[in-house]
């Protein structure tokens, strides 16, 4: 896996945080938030850590299309069509995940940094069905707020930057998938059977995912 000095760390003026201050705390029972109709996925993009506060996770499609813009302890809620997606995940790095959505589910996928030989770099995982990220779920929730796709400016617009600069970043991403094996893969895969239904949403039965 590369590291990368560039990214889009984003400071964040007052202006945004009066904003982002008035939605409500994310939390595994904010049911109406998670739960999609039946002929809909939701994908949820957590970015938790206090560390990455003044840091910007920008995703996007392999059309170059903006899918969210991450940032500030958020839990973006971003509707999709049922079927199969390439994304993009861009912050101090590249990294590209693969998304199998299934309608009337719930997807959650966790964005943060950790610290690598002087460096910051940016790590994704989505949460998958018995992995300890399934588990992690209700902790990565807590102290984010609930933000939604209609509310956010990029989304569904081309990239705010050069072209060359984004194929850059689908060079990065697509050489680390291309170079990972099949752990890595699975790692940055969310199958079907990894949404959350809206039964368990309910019930809150994280011990007990169906299938």
């Amino acid at each position: 896996m590369k590291t990368s000095r560039l990214g889009l760390p984003v400071l964040l003026v007052c202006a945004a945080l009066g904003g982002w201050s008035s939605a409500a705390p994310a939390a595994v029972d904010d049911k109406p938030d998670f739960v999609p109709p039946e002929d809909e996925a939701l994908v949820v993009f957590i970015q938790n850590l206090r560390e990455d506060e003044t840091m910007t996770f920008v995703v996007f499609t392999d059309d170059r299309r903006c899918v969210a813009e991450v940032r500030g302890r958020q839990a973006e809620v971003v509707p999709m069509k049922p079927g199969t997606y390439t994304f993009y995940v861009t912050g101090y790095g590249t990294q590209r995940i693969e998304l199998h959505l299934q309608g009337g589910r719930t997807y959650f996928v966790r964005l943060h940094t950790v610290e690598r030989a002087f460096m910051r770099k940016s790590e994704v995982t989505p949460v998958r069905r018995g992995t300890e990220s399934y588990m992690q779920l209700r902790t990565w929730l807590a102290g984010a707020h609930i933000t939604h796709a209609s509310d956010d400016s990029c989304q569904g617009k081309p990239l705010k930057e050069r072209k060359k600069r984004t194929a850059r970043r689908v060079v990065e991403g697509d050489a680390d998938w291309n170079e990972g094996g099949e752990v890595y893969h699975a790692e940055h895969t969310l199958q079907v059977q990894d949404g959350f239904t809206k039964h368990e949403l309910e019930t809150m039965s994280l011990e007990s995912p169906e299938r």
